[in-house]
């Protein structure tokens, strides 16, 4: 049985691995692969290591320096909410918003589930307005 302290331990091994680079192969170890994220700024949900995987590689796309930072972690039971900031420089397409140069700060909160020690589901809530303003773009 796992407990909500080592969820959170396997969750920050996660995002130093794969969202800051370092392992991306540790999602093969720690994401289940039924795994899905529920985020209103991606068309389609993702599953498994795999996606998670090519999720980081596409923001990675965008923002080549995104650094992660978890600001707050809860852990109960079987999920740890967490409260990140990225922060990168825009130099991939993002929507419709062309390579700006800019350095910038995304924010989200999100809880991630786990079930016998993997990761198997995520909501996020990122502040994908906040990003575009900084990109100077105008929201219809």
């Amino acid at each position: 049985m796992t407990t909500p302290d080592e969820h959170e331990v396997r969750l920050r091994r996660l995002y130093e691995g794969v969202w800051n680079g370092e392992n991306p192969a540790v999602a093969d170890e720690l994401v289940a692969p039924e795994y899905l994220i529920h985020d209103r700024a991606i068309a389609e949900e993702l599953r498994g290591p795999e996606l998670y995987k090519a999720l980081a590689d596409s923001t990675r796309e965008i923002f080549p320096d995104m650094e992660f930072t978890i600001d707050d972690a809860i852990s109960a039971a079987d999920t740890v909410t967490l409260r990140w900031t990225m922060t990168g420089t825009h130099e991939g397409s993002l929507f419709d918003i062309q390579p700006t140069g800019k350095r910038v700060t995304l924010t989200a909160i999100e809880m991630n589930r786990f079930a016998d020690g993997k990761l198997v589901e995520t909501w996020t809530q990122s502040d994908m307005l906040g990003l575009v303003q900084q990109l100077g773009a105008t929201v219809r």
